[in-house]
């Protein structure tokens, strides 16, 4: 090849690595991007290190350009590494290994570029006027250890690639085989031309290190702007984000498996042990209210380990031709908020001390019980409970022993109605109660049974036993009754069993 030929082409190579670390410098959004950036970087160096051996005119030129070519091509390897294993989603710990494998690079250039430490590597350099190179040397004690070091690392990167070529699946091994073949052909070269070198065949030491980066650089374009298999500019990548608290699942848009970050596993554990490529509704545990990913917003809920609730978004993302590319999907621990709004509805319906409803919660379900009693044609009857004597407790005992009672009373009542039967607390030591679907005898019956179990009830508050009973008064709903006359005149009974001696249970008797 003419001179002036194989320079244009390596200042082509040169401007197209440049290109790439640049494309991805300034449009990149994930973490690749680093490990690309300094692969781009050290192909340059080493391409420009090759342009100034070529142009050369003696000797120092010339060996300023081998040494540039051989420190670059060491920390291009290890970049590589890097990059590979950050593809294939392996993390690289502890962060001694990444120094070690750094080290050997680093020791090159203190060896190249300090005093005589670098007759280790090249006993002796000849400035020569051949078409590829123009200098000729000869090999120092380290100078196989130190080159053969690059021909270890992408044999790493390939066996990494093989073998995460049996786990992913589809279309994402096609991305495995570009890289694996971008880092085939410098492989191949080297080894190649260390083998020629040794064995004598390579009389002109004619380099295959710099055509195979031409070829390698090709590649990467061809796989970065036409296929993107390297996610590179991928706006689905940019919130992958591998400290956020929110679970963070990528999926393509046949929602197919691709990343996700560690807080959904913690979430959602079988995600772990689905492989890219596989359908995300493999993973053991993935939540039926996401079984189509169709909408916009999802909550869920967890009961492992006490229940969790969380609400999962789910983002689509489009390319610049508006075609579906990936789906983000963000699941945001929403417990908290969950169990703060059950307290705040609890709160509106629910009285904190016995558990019952409260009087207005309790009004508003009795109007729909009666209302419902009347079209099946059932009788309906209210009932008033009042404790007696309870202020001489509170008196004798303090409102703690008080408040034992109410929560005693509330249970005792609770126990004895039947399951359908509305309870509520009415406010201090009353009760009221609504029964349907009893004859006259039943429901005074059931008054009279909570009368005993109140009667027959020990309380006991530091060590003392406390014993109480309650009066009864009960009412059948008329049909020109409402809910309001109908309490006012279980009452109005309740009233008449106070005094007559308490403890008893009186039927409201109309005044007509």
């Amino acid at each position: 090849m003419p001179a002036y030929l194989l320079i244009t082409v390596i200042w082509i190579s040169l401007a197209l690595s440049i290109f790439l670390g640049a494309y991805a410098l300034f449009r990149g959004q994930s973490t690749k991007k680093n490990y690309l950036i300094l692969m781009q970087a050290m192909i340059s160096t080493f391409l420009f290190g090759y342009i100034l051996e070529l142009i050369s005119n003696n000797k120092e030129e010339a060996y300023l350009g081998l040494k540039i070519m051989d420190v670059s091509s060491s920390f291009l390897s290890v970049f590589v590494f890097f990059f590979v294993a950050d593809f294939c989603n392996v993390k690289i710990r502890p962060v001694i290994i990444k120094i070690l494998m750094l080290s050997v690079p680093s020791l090159l250039a203190v060896f190249m570029w300090t005093g005589d430490l670098h007759l280790l590597i090249y006993r002796g350099c000849y400035f020569t006027l051949e078409l590829n190179h123009h200098i000729d040397f000869s090999p120092g004690p380290l100078y196989f250890l130190t080159n053969l070091y690059p021909l270890f690392c992408l044999v790493l990167c390939l066996a990494l690639l093989i073998h995460q070529m049996f786990k992913w699946k589809n279309k994402y091994r096609k991305q495995l085989l570009i890289l694996l073949i971008c880092i085939a052909v410098p492989l191949l070269g080297d080894f190649f031309y260390y083998i020629a070198f040794v064995s004598g065949m390579n009389k002109y030491q004619f380099y295959f290190t710099p055509f195979s980066l031409v070829i390698m650089s090709f590649l990467l374009y061809l796989g970065i702007m036409r296929f993107n298999i390297f996610e590179i500019i991928s706006m689905a990548t940019s919130t992958a984000m591998e400290h956020i608290k929110e679970g963070f699942v990528l999926i393509d848009e046949h929602n197919n498996y691709l990343y996700s970050n560690p807080a959904a596993i913690v979430i959602i554990p079988g995600i772990s042990k689905v492989t890219r490529g596989d359908s995300i509704f493999l993973a053991e545990g993935w939540p039926d209210e996401l079984g189509d990913l169709k909408r916009e917003s999802v909550e869920f809920s967890v009961k492992e380990n006490g229940p969790k609730y969380f609400r999962a978004s789910i983002n689509p993302v489009f390319s610049k031709g508006q075609n579906l590319k990936a789906k983000i999907i963000l699941i945001a621990d929403i417990t908290d908020s969950v169990n703060l709004m059950k307290e705040l509805e609890s709160a509106a319906y629910i009285d904190s001390l016995t558990g019952l409803y409260n009087r207005k919660h309790f009004l508003k379900l009795a109007t729909v019980d009666i209302e419902r009693a009347i079209r099946m044609n059932q009788t309906i009857y209210t009932g008033m409970l009042d404790l007696d004597f309870f202020k001489k407790v509170n008196d004798t005992y303090g409102h703690a022993a008080g408040d034992l009672i109410l929560k005693a009373t509330a249970g005792i009542i609770h126990n004895t109605i039947r399951s359908y039967d509305l309870l509520g607390r009415f406010g201090g030591e009353e009760f009221v109660l609504l029964c349907t679907d009893l004859e006259p005898s039943e429901a005074f019956t059931l008054m009279e049974r909570i009368r005993e179990n109140m009667e027959d009830s020990i309380t006991v508050y530091e060590g003392v036993e406390i014993k109480i009973t309650c009066s009864i008064g009960l009412a059948k709903f008329d049909r020109n009754d409402s809910l309001e006359s109908a309490i006012k005149n279980a009452d109005e009974a309740l009233y008449v069993a106070k005094n007559s001696g308490r403890n008893q249970v009186q039927l409201y008797r109309s005044p007509t």
